[in-house]
């Protein structure tokens, strides 16, 4: 256990100095959106692009690591649904966004600063592979599924467009593609450039932990506590549990396994709340479960990592 100790310490006491500048008014919202910003929309896609560049690509491996994730997140994402929907009576329309939290990583925030730091720079691929489809599949599931429960005809009429821009615009996937882009060239990436990435990356994980820590400074315990314990039982439990296991019997190899299953452990992600806000359906009960999941996931992933 000192290991995985060693392992969490730097990554919460960053997320604490985040949160506490946050509290006391030392690192505003607006701070907090241009290194948002940073992060997602220009580090990470630039650690995107050299790993798919330098790293090498068990393609066999593929599949089974694909079915392994995202069948037990399907399940998750019905189990969420159903239960809060037909147990707790709630609409069908936050029924969705309940099981969207259960089945939705916090994979930049978290699984990015994280993963790498317990597995080795080899788990990057792996990694990136699955979020780079993460976002895709999820959003556009749960997009069609409000929108059909909303009878939004227009909005379904608009939404390959939607998709399509979104898609197009997205700096993940930008940088995913031109990365394989490059990498049919066979020209590598120059010292000089590599050196330029290696530095970028060593940005991405204290930048990232401020920005968590600093983002659950603006949420508060309230609403529906039901309906958030029940997307940390499914999100935090669960589903690296049913990752696990079926990816074992798929005969995963080692590496991806753990990332698979380290990745289904991180907490639900801030997604949920974006979706609830903009849909106008219960934002606390958002907030709420993603304070309460990302809390007890130091638990859930100490557990996850002293496996692996």
């Amino acid at each position: 256990m000192n290991e995985v100790f060693n392992i969490l310490a730097p990554v919460l006491a960053l997320g604490l100095i985040g949160y506490s500048a946050t509290r006391f008014k030392f690192f505003l919202s607006s701070h907090r959106d241009g290194l948002s910003k940073y992060v997602f929309d220009f580090a990470v896609p630039m650690l995107l692009f050299s790993a798919v560049v330098e790293l090498e690509v068990p393609v066999e491996s593929a599949t089974d690591f694909f079915a392994s994730y995202y069948i037990p997140l399907f399940v998750m994402f019905m189990l969420g649904l159903l239960i809060s929907w037909l147990i707790l009576k709630r609409p069908v329309v936050e029924a969705m966004i309940i099981g969207l939290g259960s089945c939705f990583s916090n994979t930049v925030l978290l699984g990015v600063p994280i993963i790498p730091r317990a597995l080795g720079e080899e788990a990057l691929f792996p990694l990136f592979l699955l979020i780079s489809v993460h976002g895709i599949i999820i959003f556009t599931a749960v997009t069609t599924a409000i929108e059909i429960a909303k009878g939004r005809d227009a909005g379904l009429i608009k939404l390959p467009k939607q998709v399509l821009g979104g898609l197009i615009g997205n700096p993940l996937i930008i940088g995913l593609g031109l990365g394989f882009l490059w990498r049919l060239t066979g020209l590598g990436i120059h010292p000089i450039t590599a050196d330029l990435f290696h530095l970028v990356t060593t940005s991405i994980t204290p930048a990232a932990l401020f920005v968590l820590g600093s983002s659950l400074a603006s949420y508060s315990i309230s609403g529906s506590i039901g309906p958030a314990l029940l997307v940390t039982i499914l999100k935090n439990t669960l589903h690296p549990l049913a990752v696990f296991l079926l990816g074992s019997w798929l005969g995963l190899e080692i590496l991806w396994l753990s990332v698979a299953t380290m990745l289904a452990a991180m907490p639900t992600g801030i997604n949920m709340y974006l979706f609830a806000s903009r849909y106008q359906i219960s934002p606390p009960t958002a907030t709420t479960s993603i304070f309460i999941s990302t809390v007890s996931s130091m638990i859930t992933i100490s557990i996850v990592i002293a496996l692996f």
